[in-house]
């Protein structure tokens, strides 16, 4: 004999976005969750989501605004570059660093889905990520004779 199992719909509000609510089988009446609620969504997935992921995807057209951005900070970079014996140079590579920082966390959140997916595979990609600086910092000092 098969228990009663829990169904979970997606209804749409007048502002668009959706409110899950879930039936219990004993049909005591439903209760409506906001779409954010992560605790409850790292649990039970919408059907429209895929494994992993916390909230749906963005739409298309947020992708194009995020690779314009992207474009923007490469060209302001490139003019940058350009600046060379205007400003200083310690200034030109901490503008360049700053611009490289926002580029990285941009693709890494938008177009890896870091920020759809669970918040452990954000966790080891900035363990990960840390851990190699680390490493490359390490191996630099030591080619350059700052440790020993």
């Amino acid at each position: 004999m098969s228990e009663p199992t829990e169904t979970t719909t997606e209804t749409a509000t007048e502002q668009g976005a959706g409110v899950l609510t879930q039936t219990p089988a004993s049909g005591t009446g439903a209760v409506d969750l906001p779409q954010g609620d992560i605790e409850y969504r790292l649990h039970h997935a919408a059907p429209s989501l895929l494994p992993g992921e916390v909230i749906a995807h963005p739409d298309p057209i947020q992708y194009v605004i995020v690779a314009v951005v992207l474009s923007v900070i490469t060209g302001i970079e490139i003019a940058t570059s350009y600046l060379d014996g205007d400003i200083p140079t310690g200034l030109i590579v901490t503008l360049l660093l700053v611009m490289m920082v926002v580029k990285f966390v941009l693709v890494a959140s938008w177009f890896m889905h870091l920020r759809t997916d669970r918040h452990v595979f954000r966790r080891f990609f900035i363990l990960g990520t840390t851990a190699a600086v680390v490493l490359y910092a390490i191996v630099l000092a030591a080619l350059h004779g700052i440790v020993s």
